[in-house]
């Protein structure tokens, strides 16, 4: 666990995680964006977060990363079916985790739902099954 100095900026990056991930959710941000600022955030937990909450961050990061550039390097404009449930497994998991990284004295220990999503990633691949299924 962090030291107890350190929750400010944990609660500061953490909130700031669930916000990329909200936007993300609802339309607002595009998957290699997504990528990018999950990767720059988790990164600046490295001195204060505890190692292994720090590695389920970064697993689940690479994750979305893997599926930014294979989106990229095959010119895919939507994610298949298996991906777009992965992905929401991957956002789910890491909202909790960050949950973890909350200072004790959290109001709910639990993970927020994700939002309803605005507009499907594209015609043939929606975000719906990622929100509803939070």
């Amino acid at each position: 666990m962090p030291p107890i100095k350190q929750y400010p900026l944990v609660r500061f990056v953490a909130d700031g995680l669930r916000e990329t991930i909200k936007s993300f959710i609802t339309d607002e941000l595009p998957l290699y964006r997504l990528s990018w600022e999950l990767h720059t955030r988790i990164e600046s937990l490295a001195e204060v977060a505890d190692g292994r909450s720090l590695a389920r961050l970064r697993s689940w990061q690479r994750y979305v990363e893997a599926l930014d550039t294979v989106l990229r390097e095959t010119g895919r404009e939507g994610l298949t079916a298996a991906e777009e449930h992965t992905l929401g497994e991957a956002l789910r998991a890491l909202r909790g985790t960050l949950d973890e990284l909350d200072p004790p004295n959290r109001t709910s220990a639990a993970p927020r739902p994700l939002p309803t999503p605005r507009a499907p990633i594209s015609a043939d691949v929606s975000r719906e099954g990622m929100a509803a299924s939070a």
